[in-house]
């Protein structure tokens, strides 16, 4: 999600680039006719919607008879299908994307229309001050210093099954679909879209522990989104593609949601779908994705009548499936290497890069044994598989959460430095606590859903306390008090000393006046409500209840209370409404976790008594942060992360804009880095 400047090629390759992306979308646009024509074309009669029992192949047996039930649908048939036909060059860094959209109006009133999202664009810098077409095509003289261009590039669509409709983008993460008659209730739509990408490329320089913090620091210190993540990028020759394809909108008080307040948390639906995606890639591409990938033996049956179609049978093609499902992601590497286990039944891949296997093995350790411990506490996983990727994400992001899939960043598989054993163990525990804290995602948000616009603790403060869970009972109470305070707590506490007032944490994305206080406050704060309330109930009542609240609210979105509307009954209902006011609605923060200090937090982050560590190492925190003042939020004091400048708000650069004195950041942490090692000795 960082709108970060990135270290491209010269004018040659840019237009050589430019000339494969051409031919690329050129190529598969001309092609996708004849795929279409080689399947069987549904007539939009209920006989001929798509079926959807050979998606259920990525569900564990167990789950597949009571799913559609437990969604909400008659037949599984009623929820969307996204089928996606996805062709990705890694050279070129193009993707060309046919989609298909198979939908049914579950609203009680006819559609004038239906709108679609992609979230890509949405996050990216580009959204705010959108390129004039003739720049994204390519058309014109190029200007001194164009916009940055929308990854994701809207090439036409249409409505199929002889459908009249008009499918218009009024803005580059919008399309809106206009049936020449309303679509009445239950009536069925099938909707064709173009879509083309060209990734951005992430210098390898930038996906380290060090320049990750400085990007981090620098979307703090901004009060800026840190954009896309990087979602549809290529970098250390890991090609991710998410939030690429278009989605159905978000529905609210009976309208389309077309747009978004913030661009802070996740951007996305929250609803369930099914997908289906033909992928084809070049020879020795790897490909991880949402959902399993279909044996040849089990594919589903297209005739070869046309050169396309042949094409799309060689071995470079790969059919995914994915079924109850919120989202959909795919990365694709020629130099990923596996390694597997099974937890119950279930396959866990960790996928890495050669250079990288011992991190890569110890991201398998750690997946596997928190979906064990999650399993245990929570109840059953209802897929196949669990793949957690390497990814080159920037913009600070430790890990991003998708169905059946995380990722986890580049920078926690990296060396810090040759014998740095502090930073070593550091990125190691850093490491842990961010893959316990997505594979739970897998569970809260991914299994039982949450509008994580409107209420973002809820599944985020989930995750959070999960991971301090799986560290309780793997390792036991100290350590998992040690992590969380480094890795939950501190949240909070960095929050405070830059003089981030203290506020409730149940609040919808838009009231979060910065990245820093959604971070204070959802991540930090927001997670310990769930370990009071355990304190106060018990063991026993809590899981219990817990494990209602899945069985309850699996595959379907939960009310924000959900879960402690399930708690608050009998003897324990005042008490229980009593801690949720205060951990949710109150501003007991600063009693209930300390505002902390620098010192303190060096402590922390090494492991270590802050008694034990040299005078210097506080004096220099409060340096590099310009002062960690106690006033009131407003007041002064702040930290100023990098020193005599990083620019104006929205930056995109560290220290672009600032004086000379910027460069203290850099050198600041550098020596931070040097102090820390030695007192770690």
């Amino acid at each position: 999600m960082s709108a970060q400047t990135t270290r491209r090629g010269g004018r040659t390759t840019a237009l050589a680039s430019a000339l494969r992306v051409a031919l690329t979308g050129a190529l598969v646009l001309a092609a996708m006719p004849a795929i279409a024509a080689a399947q069987t074309p549904p007539s939009g009669s209920a006989a001929a919607w798509y079926d959807a029992t050979p998606l259920l192949a990525s569900m564990r047996q167990a789950e597949r008879a009571g799913a559609a039930q437990a969604a909400g649908v008659a037949r599984a048939e009623d929820l969307p299908l996204y089928d996606l036909t996805i062709d990705l060059d890694l050279g070129a860094g193009a993707v060309a994307v046919r989609e298909e959209i198979w939908f049914t109006n579950r609203e009680a009133a006819p559609l004038a229309e239906v709108v679609l999202r992609i979230f890509a664009n949405t996050a990216h810098p580009s959204a705010a001050q959108p390129a004039p077409r003739a720049t994204r095509r390519g058309q014109g003289a190029p200007a001194a210093a164009p916009p940055q261009r929308a990854p994701v590039r809207f090439d036409g669509g249409r409505c199929l099954d002889g459908g009249a409709c008009s499918v218009t983008s009024p803005d580059p993460g919008v399309i809106v679909v206009r049936p020449a008659t309303p679509l009445a209730p239950g009536a069925r739509l099938r909707i064709a879209v173009d879509l083309g990408a060209t990734l951005e490329r992430i210098d390898s320089a930038r996906t380290n522990l060090m320049a990750q913090g400085l990007e981090g620091m620098t979307s703090m210190q901004s009060g800026e989104s840190a954009g896309d993540y990087g979602l549809v990028a290529i970098g250390d020759g890991i090609a991710s593609l998410a939030n690429f394809y278009a989605v159905l909108a978000r529905r609210e008080s009976g309208r389309w949601v077309r747009s978004d307040e913030s661009t802070l948390g996740d951007l996305g639906t929250d609803d369930l779908a099914h997908f289906r995606a033909h992928v084809r890639v070049g020879s020795g591409v790897r490909v991880v994705s949402t959902g399993v990938t279909l044996p040849a033996t089990r594919r589903t049956a297209t005739p070869a009548s046309t050169p396309a179609a042949r094409a799309a049978s060689s071995p470079a093609r790969t059919e995914i499936v994915a079924a109850y499902v919120r989202d959909f992601a795919l990365l694709a590497s020629r130099d990923f290497q596996i390694a597997t286990r099974d937890v119950g039944g279930v396959t866990v891949r960790s996928w890495f890069r050669p250079s990288e296997r011992a991190a890569g093995e110890h991201v398998l350790d750690v997946a596997a044994s928190a979906l064990g411990i999650f399993t245990q506490r929570f109840g059953a996983y209802p897929y196949t598989e669990l793949d957690v990727v390497e990814a080159a994400i920037i913009g600070g992001a430790g890990g991003i959460e998708f169905a059946g899939l995380v990722t986890i960043a580049s920078m926690f598989y990296k060396a810090p430095s040759a014998g740095a054993s502090v930073m070593d163990a550091m990125t190691a525990r850093m490491r842990e606590f961010v893959t316990a804290h997505e594979v739970a995602h897998q569970f809260w948000h991914g299994l039982v859903g949450s509008d994580s616009r409107a209420h973002p603790f809820v599944d985020e403060g989930l995750a959070q306390w999960s991971a301090m869970l799986y560290l309780q009972d793997r390792y036991g109470q100290e350590r998992a008090t040690r992590d969380g305070d480094m890795q939950v707590r501190m949240n909070y506490q960095m929050m405070r000393m830059q003089n981030v007032a203290d506020a409730p944490v149940d609040r919808p994305v838009r009231d979060f006046a910065s990245p820093l206080a959604y971070a204070g406050l959802v991540y930090g704060k927001g997670p310990y409500v769930y370990e009071a309330l355990r304190q106060q109930v018990g063991d026993a009542t809590f899981f219990a209840t817990l494990q209602e609240y899945v069985r309850t609210y699996r595959f379907r979105t939960a009310p924000q209370r959900g879960f402690i509307d399930l708690l608050a009954r009998g003897a324990h209902t005042a008490s229980v409404r009593a801690i949720a006011r205060r951990w949710l609605d109150e501003r007991h923060g600063d009693a209930d976790l300390g505002r902390g200090d620098m010192r303190a937090l060096a402590g922390s982050m090494l492991g270590l008594d802050a008694s034990a560590l040299p005078a210097e190492l506080g004096g220099l925190m409060n340096a590099l942060g310009g002062g960690a003042g106690g006033g009131s939020a407003g007041g002064g004091g702040g930290l100023d992360l990098f020193g005599g400048g990083a620019g104006g708000a929205g930056s995109n650069t560290p220290n672009s804009g600032g004086d000379a004195t910027g460069g203290v950041g850099m050198q600041g942490v550098e020596e931070l880095i040097r102090m820390l090692q030695g007192a770690g000795q």
